[in-house]
Protein backbone atom coordinates (compact mmCIF):
# COMPACT_ATOMS: atom_id res chain seq x y z
CA UNK A 1 0.00 0.00 0.00
CA UNK A 2 2.01 2.83 -1.39
CA UNK A 3 0.57 5.84 0.42
CA UNK A 4 0.77 4.03 3.75
CA UNK A 5 4.34 3.02 2.99
CA UNK A 6 5.58 6.57 2.57
CA UNK A 7 3.70 7.82 5.61
CA UNK A 8 5.36 5.13 7.71
CA UNK A 9 8.80 6.40 6.76
CA UNK A 10 8.12 9.49 8.82
CA UNK A 11 6.37 7.50 11.51
CA UNK A 12 9.46 5.41 12.09
CA UNK A 13 11.44 8.55 12.78
CA UNK A 14 8.89 10.39 14.89
CA UNK A 15 6.11 9.09 17.11
CA UNK A 16 3.00 10.43 15.43
CA UNK A 17 -0.41 11.11 16.94
CA UNK A 18 -3.44 9.24 15.71
CA UNK A 19 -4.62 10.98 12.56
CA UNK A 20 -8.15 9.75 12.09
CA UNK A 21 -11.17 8.57 13.98
CA UNK A 22 -14.07 6.56 12.73
CA UNK A 23 -17.45 5.64 14.12
CA UNK A 24 -18.99 2.19 13.91
CA UNK A 25 -22.38 2.89 12.39
CA UNK A 26 -24.65 -0.11 12.16
CA UNK A 27 -22.78 -2.17 14.74
CA UNK A 28 -24.90 -4.29 17.05
CA UNK A 29 -23.56 -5.04 20.53
CA UNK A 30 -25.36 -7.57 22.70
CA UNK A 31 -23.59 -9.37 25.49
CA UNK A 32 -26.43 -11.86 25.85
CA UNK A 33 -26.56 -12.79 22.18
CA UNK A 34 -25.93 -16.46 21.50
CA UNK A 35 -24.25 -16.91 18.15
CA UNK A 36 -25.21 -19.79 15.89
CA UNK A 37 -22.20 -21.76 14.75
CA UNK A 38 -21.51 -24.19 17.59
CA UNK A 39 -21.96 -27.02 15.10
CA UNK A 40 -19.18 -27.45 12.60
CA UNK A 41 -19.58 -25.44 9.41
CA UNK A 42 -17.80 -26.12 6.15
CA UNK A 43 -15.80 -22.88 6.33
CA UNK A 44 -14.83 -20.33 8.94
CA UNK A 45 -13.13 -17.23 7.53
CA UNK A 46 -11.19 -15.09 10.02
CA UNK A 47 -10.18 -11.50 9.27
CA UNK A 48 -7.41 -10.04 11.45
CA UNK A 49 -7.49 -6.32 10.69
CA UNK A 50 -4.54 -4.42 12.18
CA UNK A 51 -5.91 -0.95 11.60
CA UNK A 52 -4.21 1.17 14.24
CA UNK A 53 -1.93 2.58 11.56
CA UNK A 54 -2.30 4.20 8.16
CA UNK A 55 -4.73 1.59 6.82
CA UNK A 56 -7.35 2.34 9.47
CA UNK A 57 -9.82 3.51 6.83
CA UNK A 58 -9.26 0.28 4.88
CA UNK A 59 -10.05 -1.81 7.97
CA UNK A 60 -13.25 0.20 8.53
CA UNK A 61 -14.31 -0.22 4.90
CA UNK A 62 -13.61 -3.95 5.04
CA UNK A 63 -15.70 -4.38 8.18
CA UNK A 64 -18.60 -2.55 6.56
CA UNK A 65 -18.30 -4.37 3.24
CA UNK A 66 -18.18 -7.83 4.79
CA UNK A 67 -21.72 -7.29 6.10
CA UNK A 68 -22.79 -7.63 2.46
CA UNK A 69 -21.68 -11.25 2.75
CA UNK A 70 -22.56 -12.27 6.30
CA UNK A 71 -22.52 -15.73 7.83
CA UNK A 72 -24.75 -18.77 7.33
CA UNK A 73 -25.26 -22.18 8.92
CA UNK A 74 -22.39 -23.51 6.82
CA UNK A 75 -20.19 -20.42 6.79
CA UNK A 76 -18.80 -18.37 9.68
CA UNK A 77 -17.36 -14.92 9.09
CA UNK A 78 -15.46 -13.49 12.08
CA UNK A 79 -13.50 -10.23 12.22
CA UNK A 80 -11.11 -8.79 14.80
CA UNK A 81 -10.58 -5.12 14.02
CA UNK A 82 -8.57 -2.37 15.65
CA UNK A 83 -8.67 1.24 14.49
CA UNK A 84 -6.93 4.52 15.21
CA UNK A 85 -9.00 5.43 18.26
CA UNK A 86 -8.40 4.24 21.79
CA UNK A 87 -11.09 1.78 22.83
CA UNK A 88 -12.14 0.74 19.32
CA UNK A 89 -10.82 -2.83 19.24
CA UNK A 90 -13.65 -5.30 18.74
CA UNK A 91 -14.38 -8.90 17.86
CA UNK A 92 -17.29 -9.25 15.44
CA UNK A 93 -19.54 -11.98 14.18
CA UNK A 94 -20.61 -10.82 10.73
CA UNK A 95 -24.24 -11.27 9.82
CA UNK A 96 -25.77 -10.11 6.57
CA UNK A 97 -26.48 -6.42 7.01
CA UNK A 98 -24.95 -6.01 10.46
CA UNK A 99 -21.95 -6.66 12.66
CA UNK A 100 -22.43 -8.27 16.07
CA UNK A 101 -19.93 -7.05 18.68
CA UNK A 102 -18.75 -10.02 20.76
CA UNK A 103 -16.54 -8.16 23.25
CA UNK A 104 -19.00 -8.42 26.12
CA UNK A 105 -19.93 -12.02 25.35
CA UNK A 106 -16.29 -13.10 25.57
CA UNK A 107 -15.09 -10.47 28.08
CA UNK A 108 -12.63 -9.08 25.58
CA UNK A 109 -10.98 -5.68 26.20
CA UNK A 110 -11.88 -2.77 23.94
CA UNK A 111 -8.24 -1.94 23.19
CA UNK A 112 -5.76 -4.50 21.89
CA UNK A 113 -2.20 -4.58 20.65
CA UNK A 114 -2.64 -6.30 17.28
CA UNK A 115 1.13 -6.66 16.94
CA UNK A 116 1.24 -8.85 20.05
CA UNK A 117 1.37 -12.57 19.18
CA UNK A 118 -0.81 -13.28 22.23
CA UNK A 119 -3.62 -11.24 20.63
CA UNK A 120 -3.40 -13.25 17.42
CA UNK A 121 -3.28 -16.53 19.33
CA UNK A 122 -6.26 -15.64 21.53
CA UNK A 123 -8.28 -14.67 18.45
CA UNK A 124 -7.50 -17.86 16.55
CA UNK A 125 -8.00 -20.10 19.58
CA UNK A 126 -11.40 -18.57 20.33
CA UNK A 127 -12.69 -18.68 16.77
CA UNK A 128 -11.49 -22.20 16.01
CA UNK A 129 -12.98 -23.43 19.30
CA UNK A 130 -16.36 -21.66 19.22
CA UNK A 131 -16.88 -21.46 15.45
CA UNK A 132 -15.50 -24.81 14.31
CA UNK A 133 -15.34 -25.74 10.65
CA UNK A 134 -13.91 -28.31 8.31
CA UNK A 135 -11.86 -25.56 6.67
CA UNK A 136 -10.34 -22.31 7.93
CA UNK A 137 -9.08 -19.20 6.17
CA UNK A 138 -7.12 -16.40 7.84
CA UNK A 139 -6.83 -12.97 6.20
CA UNK A 140 -4.31 -10.46 7.56
CA UNK A 141 -4.46 -6.68 7.02
CA UNK A 142 -1.74 -4.31 8.18
CA UNK A 143 0.63 -1.70 6.85
CA UNK A 144 4.43 -2.09 6.84
CA UNK A 145 4.54 -5.46 5.15
CA UNK A 146 8.19 -6.48 5.44
CA UNK A 147 8.52 -9.95 3.94
CA UNK A 148 10.50 -12.29 6.17
CA UNK A 149 11.31 -9.42 8.58
CA UNK A 150 7.87 -9.25 10.18
CA UNK A 151 4.19 -8.36 10.08
CA UNK A 152 1.29 -6.73 11.98
CA UNK A 153 2.12 -3.18 13.09
CA UNK A 154 0.05 -1.54 15.81
CA UNK A 155 1.04 2.13 15.92
CA UNK A 156 -0.71 2.52 19.28
CA UNK A 157 1.77 0.17 20.90
CA UNK A 158 5.15 1.17 22.30
CA UNK A 159 7.57 2.82 19.87
CA UNK A 160 4.93 3.24 17.15
CA UNK A 161 4.56 -0.53 16.77
CA UNK A 162 8.21 -1.17 15.92
CA UNK A 163 9.60 -3.83 15.93
CA UNK A 164 6.97 -5.85 14.10
CA UNK A 165 5.89 -9.35 15.06
CA UNK A 166 8.68 -11.50 13.65
CA UNK A 167 7.88 -14.22 11.14
CA UNK A 168 9.19 -17.05 13.38
CA UNK A 169 6.93 -15.71 16.17
CA UNK A 170 3.98 -15.55 13.78
CA UNK A 171 4.69 -19.16 12.79
CA UNK A 172 4.87 -20.20 16.45
CA UNK A 173 1.33 -18.89 16.93
CA UNK A 174 0.12 -20.99 14.01
CA UNK A 175 2.00 -23.99 15.38
CA UNK A 176 0.13 -23.66 18.68
CA UNK A 177 -3.35 -23.09 17.27
CA UNK A 178 -3.05 -25.90 14.70
CA UNK A 179 -1.64 -28.37 17.24
CA UNK A 180 1.68 -28.52 15.41
CA UNK A 181 -0.03 -28.74 12.03
CA UNK A 182 -2.46 -31.51 12.96
CA UNK A 183 -5.38 -29.23 11.99
CA UNK A 184 -3.90 -26.88 9.42
CA UNK A 185 -5.34 -23.55 8.38
CA UNK A 186 -6.42 -24.12 4.79
CA UNK A 187 -5.72 -20.67 3.35
CA UNK A 188 -3.81 -17.67 4.65
CA UNK A 189 -4.05 -14.37 2.80
CA UNK A 190 -1.55 -11.56 3.37
CA UNK A 191 -2.69 -8.08 2.39
CA UNK A 192 0.51 -6.35 3.64
CA UNK A 193 3.11 -5.52 0.98
CA UNK A 194 6.01 -7.75 -0.16
CA UNK A 195 4.96 -10.75 1.96
CA UNK A 196 5.05 -13.16 -0.98
CA UNK A 197 8.50 -14.51 -0.17
CA UNK A 198 9.75 -18.07 -0.26
CA UNK A 199 11.09 -17.63 3.27
CA UNK A 200 7.58 -16.77 4.51
CA UNK A 201 6.01 -19.67 2.63
CA UNK A 202 8.53 -22.12 4.05
CA UNK A 203 8.14 -20.78 7.59
CA UNK A 204 4.36 -21.33 7.53
CA UNK A 205 4.22 -24.52 5.46
CA UNK A 206 3.90 -26.94 8.42
CA UNK A 207 0.72 -25.19 9.58
CA UNK A 208 -0.99 -23.84 6.43
CA UNK A 209 -2.02 -25.44 3.13
CA UNK A 210 -2.16 -22.44 0.79
CA UNK A 211 -0.75 -18.91 0.94
CA UNK A 212 -1.92 -15.87 -1.04
CA UNK A 213 0.44 -12.88 -1.03
CA UNK A 214 2.20 -10.32 -3.20
CA UNK A 215 5.88 -10.17 -4.01
CA UNK A 216 5.45 -6.44 -4.57
CA UNK A 217 3.87 -3.45 -2.86
CA UNK A 218 0.08 -3.51 -3.01
CA UNK A 219 -1.99 -0.43 -3.73
CA UNK A 220 -4.84 0.94 -1.68
CA UNK A 221 -7.93 2.65 -3.03
CA UNK A 222 -6.47 6.13 -2.56
CA UNK A 223 -3.45 5.25 -4.71
CA UNK A 224 -4.98 4.19 -8.01
CA UNK A 225 -8.65 3.42 -7.51
CA UNK A 226 -10.72 0.50 -6.26
CA UNK A 227 -10.15 -1.78 -9.24
CA UNK A 228 -6.45 -2.32 -8.41
CA UNK A 229 -6.74 -3.27 -4.73
CA UNK A 230 -6.83 -6.73 -3.15
CA UNK A 231 -10.32 -8.06 -3.97
CA UNK A 232 -11.36 -9.71 -0.71
CA UNK A 233 -15.13 -9.26 -1.00
CA UNK A 234 -15.91 -11.24 -4.15
CA UNK A 235 -13.95 -14.40 -3.20
CA UNK A 236 -15.47 -14.36 0.30
CA UNK A 237 -18.93 -14.00 -1.21
CA UNK A 238 -18.28 -16.86 -3.63
CA UNK A 239 -17.08 -19.05 -0.77
CA UNK A 240 -20.24 -18.38 1.24
CA UNK A 241 -22.38 -19.30 -1.77
CA UNK A 242 -20.30 -22.39 -2.56
CA UNK A 243 -19.12 -23.78 0.76
CA UNK A 244 -18.10 -27.04 -0.91
CA UNK A 245 -15.26 -25.08 -2.54
CA UNK A 246 -11.83 -26.61 -2.05
CA UNK A 247 -9.03 -24.63 -0.42
CA UNK A 248 -7.03 -24.53 -3.65
CA UNK A 249 -10.02 -23.09 -5.52
CA UNK A 250 -10.55 -20.39 -2.90
CA UNK A 251 -6.89 -19.39 -2.87
CA UNK A 252 -6.77 -19.30 -6.66
CA UNK A 253 -9.98 -17.28 -6.86
CA UNK A 254 -8.46 -14.45 -4.81
CA UNK A 255 -5.71 -14.17 -7.42
CA UNK A 256 -8.18 -14.52 -10.30
CA UNK A 257 -10.14 -11.48 -9.09
CA UNK A 258 -6.98 -9.39 -8.72
CA UNK A 259 -6.01 -6.85 -11.39
CA UNK A 260 -2.31 -5.88 -11.53
CA UNK A 261 -1.10 -2.52 -12.78
CA UNK A 262 1.90 -0.24 -13.23
CA UNK A 263 2.08 2.59 -10.71
CA UNK A 264 4.96 5.03 -11.27
CA UNK A 265 5.83 7.44 -8.48
CA UNK A 266 6.90 11.05 -9.03
CA UNK A 267 9.05 13.85 -7.64
CA UNK A 268 7.55 15.51 -4.54
CA UNK A 269 5.35 12.45 -3.93
CA UNK A 270 5.78 12.81 -0.17
CA UNK A 271 4.91 16.51 -0.14
CA UNK A 272 1.95 16.19 -2.51
CA UNK A 273 0.37 13.08 -1.00
CA UNK A 274 1.44 13.04 2.66
CA UNK A 275 1.76 16.70 3.56
CA UNK A 276 -0.78 18.32 1.24
CA UNK A 277 -3.04 15.26 0.81
CA UNK A 278 -3.64 16.08 -2.82
CA UNK A 279 -4.20 19.82 -2.29
CA UNK A 280 -0.96 21.12 -3.74
CA UNK A 281 -1.83 23.39 -6.69
CA UNK A 282 -0.81 23.51 -10.35
CA UNK A 283 2.66 25.09 -9.94
CA UNK A 284 3.81 22.19 -7.74
CA UNK A 285 2.34 19.64 -10.14
CA UNK A 286 3.98 21.37 -13.11
CA UNK A 287 7.41 21.37 -11.44
CA UNK A 288 6.97 17.76 -10.33
CA UNK A 289 6.18 16.64 -13.88
CA UNK A 290 9.22 18.44 -15.31
CA UNK A 291 11.61 17.02 -12.70
CA UNK A 292 10.14 13.52 -12.98
CA UNK A 293 10.55 13.49 -16.78
CA UNK A 294 14.06 14.90 -16.48
CA UNK A 295 15.23 12.26 -14.01
CA UNK A 296 13.65 9.44 -16.03
CA UNK A 297 15.48 10.63 -19.16
CA UNK A 298 18.93 10.37 -17.57
CA UNK A 299 21.18 7.58 -18.91
CA UNK A 300 21.94 6.23 -15.42
CA UNK A 301 18.90 4.18 -14.26
CA UNK A 302 19.84 4.75 -10.61
CA UNK A 303 18.41 8.27 -11.00
CA UNK A 304 15.12 7.11 -12.48
CA UNK A 305 11.95 7.43 -10.42
CA UNK A 306 10.71 4.19 -8.88
CA UNK A 307 7.69 2.48 -10.44
CA UNK A 308 5.66 -0.26 -8.77
CA UNK A 309 4.36 -3.17 -10.86
CA UNK A 310 1.82 -4.95 -8.68
CA UNK A 311 1.49 -8.72 -8.37
CA UNK A 312 -0.46 -11.40 -6.50
CA UNK A 313 0.05 -15.15 -6.29
CA UNK A 314 -1.22 -18.29 -4.59
CA UNK A 315 1.15 -21.02 -3.44
CA UNK A 316 0.58 -24.67 -2.53
CA UNK A 317 2.65 -24.89 0.64
CA UNK A 318 2.81 -28.68 0.51
CA UNK A 319 5.20 -28.23 -2.42
CA UNK A 320 7.67 -25.81 -0.85
CA UNK A 321 9.77 -28.54 0.80
CA UNK A 322 10.70 -29.73 -2.70
CA UNK A 323 11.60 -26.18 -3.71
CA UNK A 324 13.71 -25.76 -0.58
CA UNK A 325 15.66 -28.93 -1.35
CA UNK A 326 16.28 -27.68 -4.88
CA UNK A 327 17.46 -24.29 -3.56
CA UNK A 328 19.70 -26.04 -1.04
CA UNK A 329 21.27 -28.09 -3.82
CA UNK A 330 21.84 -24.97 -5.92
CA UNK A 331 23.30 -23.10 -2.94
CA UNK A 332 25.69 -25.95 -2.21
CA UNK A 333 26.88 -25.96 -5.82
CA UNK A 334 27.40 -22.20 -5.79
CA UNK A 335 29.46 -22.52 -2.62
CA UNK A 336 31.43 -25.42 -4.10
CA UNK A 337 32.27 -23.28 -7.14
CA UNK A 338 32.95 -20.07 -5.24
CA UNK A 339 36.37 -19.67 -6.89
CA UNK A 340 35.01 -20.21 -10.40
CA UNK A 341 34.98 -16.99 -12.44
CA UNK A 342 32.24 -18.48 -14.65
CA UNK A 343 29.94 -19.07 -11.69
CA UNK A 344 30.72 -15.85 -9.84
CA UNK A 345 30.35 -13.64 -12.92
CA UNK A 346 27.08 -15.38 -13.75
CA UNK A 347 25.77 -14.67 -10.24
CA UNK A 348 26.80 -11.02 -10.56
CA UNK A 349 25.05 -10.71 -13.93
CA UNK A 350 21.88 -12.42 -12.71
CA UNK A 351 21.70 -10.26 -9.59
CA UNK A 352 22.14 -7.08 -11.62
CA UNK A 353 19.27 -7.92 -13.98
CA UNK A 354 16.78 -9.69 -11.70
CA UNK A 355 13.33 -8.34 -10.85
CA UNK A 356 13.49 -6.52 -7.47
CA UNK A 357 10.73 -5.69 -4.97
CA UNK A 358 10.04 -3.34 -2.10
CA UNK A 359 11.24 -0.15 -3.75
CA UNK A 360 8.59 2.01 -2.12
CA UNK A 361 10.70 1.49 1.00
CA UNK A 362 13.92 3.38 1.52
CA UNK A 363 17.22 1.50 1.54
CA UNK A 364 18.80 3.59 4.29
CA UNK A 365 16.65 5.24 6.94
CA UNK A 366 19.03 8.20 7.10
CA UNK A 367 17.82 9.26 3.64
CA UNK A 368 14.09 8.84 4.26
CA UNK A 369 13.24 12.55 3.93
CA UNK A 370 15.08 12.81 0.62
CA UNK A 371 13.51 9.61 -0.65
CA UNK A 372 9.87 10.40 -0.01
CA UNK A 373 10.21 13.50 -2.19
CA UNK A 374 12.77 12.14 -4.67
CA UNK A 375 11.96 8.39 -4.84
CA UNK A 376 14.83 7.39 -7.10
CA UNK A 377 16.18 3.89 -7.67
CA UNK A 378 19.50 4.74 -6.03
CA UNK A 379 17.83 5.27 -2.64
CA UNK A 380 15.23 2.50 -2.89
CA UNK A 381 15.21 -0.77 -0.96
CA UNK A 382 16.06 -3.63 -3.34
CA UNK A 383 16.92 -6.73 -1.28
CA UNK A 384 13.96 -8.93 -2.31
CA UNK A 385 14.18 -10.50 -5.79
CA UNK A 386 12.05 -12.88 -7.84
CA UNK A 387 13.33 -16.39 -7.20
CA UNK A 388 12.38 -17.86 -10.58
CA UNK A 389 13.79 -14.89 -12.51
CA UNK A 390 17.04 -15.11 -10.56
CA UNK A 391 17.70 -18.77 -11.30
CA UNK A 392 16.49 -18.39 -14.89
CA UNK A 393 19.01 -15.59 -15.49
CA UNK A 394 21.72 -17.64 -13.78
CA UNK A 395 20.87 -20.65 -15.95
CA UNK A 396 21.12 -18.53 -19.11
CA UNK A 397 24.50 -17.08 -18.14
CA UNK A 398 26.45 -19.88 -16.46
CA UNK A 399 28.38 -22.56 -18.35
CA UNK A 400 28.76 -25.00 -15.44
CA UNK A 401 26.37 -27.83 -16.32
CA UNK A 402 25.71 -28.91 -12.73
CA UNK A 403 24.68 -25.36 -11.81
CA UNK A 404 22.50 -25.13 -14.93
CA UNK A 405 20.75 -28.38 -14.00
CA UNK A 406 20.21 -27.16 -10.43
CA UNK A 407 18.69 -23.92 -11.72
CA UNK A 408 16.30 -25.85 -13.96
CA UNK A 409 15.27 -28.01 -11.01
CA UNK A 410 14.43 -24.93 -8.91
CA UNK A 411 12.33 -23.51 -11.75
CA UNK A 412 10.49 -26.79 -12.23
CA UNK A 413 9.72 -27.14 -8.52
CA UNK A 414 8.57 -23.50 -8.34
CA UNK A 415 6.21 -24.03 -11.26
CA UNK A 416 4.63 -26.89 -9.32
CA UNK A 417 4.26 -24.83 -6.13
CA UNK A 418 2.78 -21.60 -7.55
CA UNK A 419 -0.81 -22.42 -8.49
CA UNK A 420 -1.90 -18.92 -9.56
CA UNK A 421 -0.01 -15.75 -10.42
CA UNK A 422 -1.02 -12.31 -11.65
CA UNK A 423 1.45 -9.74 -12.96
CA UNK A 424 1.73 -7.32 -15.86
CA UNK A 425 2.52 -9.00 -19.22
CA UNK A 426 6.13 -7.80 -19.34
CA UNK A 427 6.83 -8.36 -15.64
CA UNK A 428 9.23 -11.16 -14.66
CA UNK A 429 7.32 -11.90 -11.45
CA UNK A 430 6.66 -15.60 -11.04
CA UNK A 431 5.03 -15.84 -7.62
CA UNK A 432 7.69 -15.95 -4.90
CA UNK A 433 10.63 -13.71 -4.06
CA UNK A 434 13.77 -14.50 -2.07
CA UNK A 435 16.22 -12.48 0.00
CA UNK A 436 19.34 -11.37 -1.90
CA UNK A 437 20.79 -8.01 -0.75
CA UNK A 438 23.28 -6.35 -3.08
CA UNK A 439 26.06 -5.86 -0.55
CA UNK A 440 27.10 -6.91 2.94
CA UNK A 441 25.97 -3.64 4.53
CA UNK A 442 22.38 -4.52 3.59
CA UNK A 443 22.51 -8.08 4.96
CA UNK A 444 20.25 -8.38 8.03
CA UNK A 445 19.47 -4.66 7.77
CA UNK A 446 16.05 -4.02 9.35
CA UNK A 447 13.61 -1.87 7.42
CA UNK A 448 12.25 -0.02 10.45
CA UNK A 449 15.02 0.55 13.00
CA UNK A 450 18.73 0.14 13.58
CA UNK A 451 18.49 -3.26 15.24
CA UNK A 452 16.84 -6.27 13.66
CA UNK A 453 14.67 -8.19 16.17
CA UNK A 454 15.07 -11.55 14.45
CA UNK A 455 17.96 -12.08 12.01
CA UNK A 456 17.76 -14.04 8.77
CA UNK A 457 19.49 -16.98 10.42
CA UNK A 458 16.47 -17.46 12.73
CA UNK A 459 14.25 -18.51 9.83
CA UNK A 460 13.45 -22.18 9.31
CA UNK A 461 14.58 -21.78 5.69
CA UNK A 462 18.02 -20.60 6.81
CA UNK A 463 18.33 -23.44 9.29
CA UNK A 464 17.27 -26.10 6.77
CA UNK A 465 19.21 -24.91 3.71
CA UNK A 466 22.56 -23.39 2.82
CA UNK A 467 21.09 -20.30 1.13
CA UNK A 468 22.13 -18.02 3.99
CA UNK A 469 25.64 -19.48 3.91
CA UNK A 470 25.78 -18.77 0.18
CA UNK A 471 24.65 -15.17 0.73
CA UNK A 472 27.26 -14.55 3.40
CA UNK A 473 30.02 -16.09 1.30
CA UNK A 474 29.02 -14.16 -1.82
CA UNK A 475 28.55 -10.84 0.01
CA UNK A 476 31.60 -11.25 2.24
CA UNK A 477 29.60 -11.00 5.47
Amino acid sequence: MIKATFMVFLGCLFIMPNLSSYGLDGVVSDGNLMIDGAESANWTVMYYLCGENHVSYVAKEMLDNLTKVGSSNDFNLIVLRDGNQQGDSALYYIEEGRTVNLNTLYSWPNELDMGDPNTLKAFLDLVMEDYPAKHYALMILSDCGSGWQGICRDAGARNNGIPLMTMPTFADVLKDVTNDGEKKIDVIGFMPCVTGMFEVAYELAPYVDYMVASEEHLLERLDNGQEYVWRYLEPTWDLKNHTDMKAEEFASSIVDYYRPCDFPLWVFYGYMVIVKKGEYGRPVEFLSNILTRTLNSLPNPEWHIVATHTTLSAVNLSKVDQVARAIDNLSSLLLLNKYSSDVRNSIINARSEVREYGKSYVKDRSTVIQYINFPIEKLAFDSFVDLYDLVQLLNESVENQAVKNACKDVMLKLDNAVIANKAMPDDESHGLSIYFPKNKKLYNKYLWSNEIPSPYEDLRFSQDTSWDEFLKEYLGV
